[in-house]
């Protein structure tokens, strides 16, 4: 059974809005410290931190890596005319 498939050629959208801007906090920490390195400091900091001081490090540090690629993923589908 052959399996066909449909691919919109259209013109794309030129009145995008421009993404949203990061809070200047987040911005400036960015600047001093990039997100892979703070996510692996923080594993390596839970690790020497006793007792719910070590959970809570690791926690965060899986709590930024998820909000990071959470925010890398495209959130509008195929909506804008990309695949």
């Amino acid at each position: 059974m052959p399996l066909l498939m449909f691919i919109e050629a259209g013109e794309p959208h030129r009145d995008d809005p421009e993404p949203a801007r990061e809070p200047w906090l987040l911005t400036a920490l960015h600047w001093v410290l990039p997100w892979p390195a703070a996510i692996v400091w923080l594993c390596v900091a839970s690790r020497y931190a006793d007792g719910w001081l070590g959970v809570g490090l690791i926690y965060l540090a899986i709590g930024i890596a998820a909000w990071r690629g959470l925010k890398a993923l495209p959130a509008d589908g195929l909506g804008q005319d990309r695949q």
